[in-house]
């Protein structure tokens, strides 16, 4: 799987946060760009990797995704870990190739009408 990038800085967290759970072109490992910053798709969760969020969910303090991808490996989910991985070194390049690279709302918006 590809990871994807999806700037959704358009609409409050709230919206976002339901975007995550309703459209089915989000998965799993794939970037969002939101108005709180940077987060990626963790499972069914949408987590920060830059910025903080009253919204979205976050890492549990001492935790990394380090050591999240390795317990979803321990699972025996290593696809899983490796598109996490991906996702979370995508987001942490800088801000302005995310933006460069990202589907925009009104395209997921048709993705999701289709």
């Amino acid at each position: 799987m590809k990871t994807k990038i999806f700037d959704l800085r358009s609409v409050d967290m709230a919206t976002a946060y339901g975007l995550t759970q309703s459209a089915a072109a989000i998965r799993h490992g794939d970037v969002l760009l939101v108005a709180d910053g940077v987060a990626v798709l963790y499972l069914a969760w949408p987590c920060m990797v830059a910025g903080a969020s009253a919204v979205f969910h976050g890492l549990a303090d001492g935790s990394t995704w380090d050591a999240v991808a390795l317990d979803l490996a321990a699972e025996g989910r290593a696809d899983k870990a490796a598109q996490l991985r991906a996702g979370v070194d995508l987001a942490r390049r800088p801000f302005a190739d995310l933006v460069a690279a990202a589907v925009d709302l009104a395209d997921l918006a048709e993705g999701v009408a289709a």
